[in-house]
Parts: structure tokens; sequence; C-alpha cells
């Protein structure tokens, strides 16, 4: 506690000080601002307007201005221009008296210094400084300064600042002093015991800053000084701890009773808890760790107090719905997935009908009946396969036949368009998802094939090898960048991003969808300059079925 006093303290006394300083600069600054005014600088000057309406009219608006500067200031305060060279002074107090060399020689210093009540200020005891050009030298007399400002306020300031902060906190008593003058004190202070400690406290207290203990007539007090840096006067406070340590005993007396009645309470709580609240909360934690286990038959068999009984019916309850909620979810997401496939498998590209019909009218109009009947053929078995919704799964030989299809109405169309097919007979069984090839192959086209002007040509390639079926489409187009690749590759195992990637993602997310965590889309450089798309899955999850 007596830590916590003097922190207190000092905290208390620095905010005070860091207001005292704070103001006491700026009345400085503003003083300083105004050596440098162009009014200023022309009534010290030695061209002084010659005419007396001129005159007039210069020390009338500094005269307003320095009333300005000074009411601008929370503090009251006095801020006088002198020109040594003219003998004159302008102020911003009503009455100021005429320029006075030796006043200002007896008086000056570019610091706070502190003055009793006289003749040029009143009847208060006030703080003054003087801020001078050119340089300040120790023994030049008033008259060689070209300008002379000079600031004070009066102890008042300081006097209802102490008020005030005492009034925040009865318990401090706060003071300003300075070693050979008369403490300034707040208007409630108790003279007599802060003169009876101001002579305990050492010279040594003063240098050091530093708090100490004072024993005054029987009573404790803890004094905490700090240094006005501004001023070069010292702030003291004293409290005394005796009255602030009285009630903390007592309540120590009162705190030992009470922890002691809470100790004997809580032993009998504990015991009481015990017999009717933890035996079934153990209950229930076993039970709950049962459900995280994935055991969601457990049931709690328990007779006892209603709360914990109806906790207990809950927990029996919930077990139950829980046990029917997953097998709905489970059941409702296998129809999800499976709509999903069926709404991948039906989109077809309206644009690419369009254009064979229309090669299907030019060629007729050319007279090309070869060019029809192939055209009509092989468009006819693409969308025969296309509009089959009915099977999710078809043997790879279907899908190689739906691409030869495909790639020979494509031939016809781009006539620089060659294709190979390479695929095992031992794989030709092999299950897998519906127009799972064609957005690959349709990639190739587009994106490689059409932006080239040599011929094209694309290979599909499938092998067998450990455990493992591969599907390979490349081509001989302008392939892509390193780090194209890697982003586009980034892209595809993100169940979440479906922009820009409809073709290749959703045979990406078909691909893990039935075949799992295992299945995957890659993507390397081909060896005739193109792309390469290799889809692979493990061999153990392609079986074969039909959907009806």
């Amino acid at each position: 506690m007596r830590e916590e006093i003097e922190k207190s303290s000092q905290t208390y006394l620095s905010l005070l000080s860091h207001q005292i300083d704070s103001n006491a600069n700026q009345l400085s600054t503003l003083a300083l601002s105004l050596n440098r005014d162009p009014s200023v600088r022309s009534f010290s000057s030695a061209v002084y307007p010659p005419e007396p309406y001129d005159r007039y009219f210069l020390l009338s608006n500094l005269s307003e201005k320095l009333s300005l500067t000074s009411s601008s200031i929370s503090w009251q305060n006095i801020l006088t221009v002198h020109a040594p060279q003219l003998q004159r002074n302008v102020s911003s107090m009503a009455n100021v008296p005429e320029f006075d060399s030796k006043y200002i020689d007896d008086t000056m210093s570019l610091s706070w210094t502190y003055h009793k009540a006289d003749f040029h200020y009143g009847t208060d005891n006030f703080f003054m400084r003087y801020l001078v050009e050119p340089a300040y030298s120790k023994n030049k007399p008033a008259t060689q300064y070209n300008v002379i400002t000079e600031v004070s306020f009066s102890q008042k300031n300081l006097v209802n600042l102490l008020d005030m902060f005492k009034a925040n906190n009865n318990v401090n008593d706060p003071l300003l002093y300075k070693p050979g003058l008369p403490p300034i004190q707040n208007s409630s202070s108790q003279s007599e015991t802060a003169f009876e400690l101001l002579s305990e406290i050492n010279e040594e207290a003063f240098i050091q800053n530093e708090s100490l203990q004072v024993d005054l007539a029987g009573h404790e007090y803890m004094v905490t000084i700090q240094l006005s840096e501004t001023l070069g006067w010292y702030l003291i406070d004293y409290v005394p701890v005796d009255d602030i340590l009285a009630p903390i005993a007592q309540m120590s007396l009162i705190f030992y009773v009470t922890v002691s009645v809470l100790v004997v309470i809580g032993a009998f709580l504990s015991f009481t808890i015990y017999r009717n609240v933890q035996q079934p909360v153990l209950m229930l934690v076993g039970s709950v760790r049962a459900l995280i286990r994935g055991d969601y038959s457990k049931r709690i068999v328990y007779k006892g107090h209603y709360e914990f009984m109806y906790l207990i019916e809950q927990f029996n309850r919930m077990a139950q719905q829980i046990q029917e909620l997953i097998e709905k979810v489970y059941e409702s997401k296998i129809r999800m997935q499976e709509a999903t496939l069926k709404q991948l498998q039906s989109q077809i590209d309206p644009h690419f009908l369009y254009n064979c019909l229309n090669f299907i009218k030019n060629s007729a109009r050319m007279k090309d009946e070869e060019s029809v009947v192939s055209m009509s053929i092989h468009l006819g078995e693409y969308y025969r396969y296309v509009t089959r919704l009915e099977a999710s799964f078809n043997p790879l030989e279907q899908e190689i036949r739906h691409m030869t299809n495909y790639l020979e109405i494509h031939k016809l169309r781009l006539h620089k368009l060659d294709y190979h097919i390479d695929i095992p007979e031992a794989m030709m069984q092999t299950a897998i998802p519906r127009l799972l090839l064609q957005p690959v192959v349709e990639n190739a086209i587009e994106h490689g094939i059409n932006t080239v002007t040599e011929d094209g040509w694309i290979r599909i390639h499938g092998t067998m090898k450990q455990g493992e079926f591969m599907l390979s489409v490349e081509d001989n187009g302008v392939g892509m960048s390193a780090e194209e690749k890697a982003v586009l590759q980034s892209k595809l195992s993100d169940s979440t991003n479906q922009e820009q990637l409809c073709g290749l993602w959703n045979v990406s997310q078909r691909l893990m969808l039935h075949f799992g965590k295992e299945a995957k889309v890659t993507l390397t450089d081909s060896e005739a300059g193109g792309l390469k798309v290799v889809l692979r899955w493990p061999e153990h999850s392609s079986v074969f079925r039909l959907d009806n």
C-alpha cells in the first residue's frame, strides 16, 4: 500500500507539473512569436512613422494584437513589447508604466524568475521572463537591444491550479516551493503543517527528487517531490499515511473472519455438490465421450433430482435425434451429389450446335454431299450420347467413341486438326463418369490449337500401372508458362472456386467426388510444345456400374 501511495502521488505530481510547464512554455512561445511579428519589428525599428496618426495607428494595432494574444491563454498574463531605441513600450495591460531601462536591467532574465508585487504589476506576486533581439549578453544594457518582449503571469494562476487538483483528490495537499522563497500553497492548505514539513526536508531530497517519510507530531506523512523544469520550482505533495492505512487494518480483520466462515461453508457445499451434482455430471461426461467415439446408441439410466433428470432426458433425446439426423444427412448428401452430377452432365454449349448446323448449310450450298453426310452422322451420334441422362457412369469405350465423333466434327470444321487415340484394350471396360473427357479436349482445341497457324493435333493416351489409371490429353498448341500452370493447378484443387474454370474445374471435382482424394488432374508440358492434361484415379475405385 505504501508503494501504491507513492506511485499515485508521483503520477499526480507528474500531471500537475506537466500542466504548469505546458502553460508556461505556451506563454514563452507566444512571446517568441511576437519578437518576429512584422508589427513589432516596425514598432522597434529605427524607421518610426513621423506622422502622429500613423504612430497612433501602429501603436493601437500592436496593443490590440497583444491583448488578443494574451487572452488566447487560459492563464492571466501580461505581454509587453519594449522598443529601447524609441524609449517606448506597448503592453496588453491597460495602464502600462513608461519605459524603464533600469527596471529592465535589474530584472532581465531569459528564464522564469519569481518577483514580489511592485508598482509595475499590481498587488500579486508574479513570474516573469524576457526574450530579446539580438542575442542576450549578460552585462549588456537594455538600451542596446532592438526589441525586448516581456511576459509575466500572476501567482494566482498557480494557486487556482493547485486548488483544482486538490478538489479532485482531497487526500493530497500540493504546494510549490523553492528554497529561499516562500511556498505557493492552495487556498485550503494547512500552512502550519506545510511549513513544519518543509523544515524537515533536507536539500539532498530536493536535488534527487526523491520520496521520503516524515514523522510529525506522532503522525507519519508520505512526501513526494518533483521538479518543474520550466519554472525551477519543486512540486511537493504530502499524504497522511496513518489515516489511509487505518481503514485497511480494519478491513484486514474483517477479511480474515470472512475467509474463515467461507472456508467452513465451502467445505459443506463441496460435499453437497459432489453428492448431488458431480456424480450425474460424470455420467453425462462419459456418455458425451461415447457420442464422440461414434456410439450414438448410448443412453443414460438415472434416477435423481428433477434438474439433472431433465438434463439426462434431454441428452437421451438429443442422442436419438443426432442418430436420425446423421442417417438423413448421409442420404441427402448422396442425393445432392447425384443431382450435381446430372446438372454437370447436362451442360451443352448451344454455340457448338449452331456452328455445326452452319457447316452443314454451307456444305450443302457447295454441293459437298460427303461433308454433309459425315457431319450429320457424327453430330447425331454426338447428341445421342450427350442427351442420355439415365446413367452417370459409362465404360471408357463409349466415352472414346463419343470423343471420336466430337473430334471428327471439329476436324470437318477446322481442316487443320488431326488426332490420335491410344487406349489399351484392358482399360476399355473401365467405368468413368459420363462426359469426363469432353471438357479437356474442348479446352485443347479452343485454347491450344485455335491459337496457332500450323496444323494441330490432339493425342488421347491411356495407361494402367501400379494400381492407377491415367488418361492424358495433349496438344501442340501454345501451351502455358510455369507460373500460369501453377496458378491453374492451385485453382483446380479448390472446391469453392468456379470462376473461369468451369470445364477443367468440373472434371477435377467430379474425379475427386467419385474416386476420392487420390484422384486428381495434373498439368504438364507436352513434348510437342503444347499442354498435357493428365487424369488420374485409383484402380480399386473404378468399378463399372449403370445407374437406372
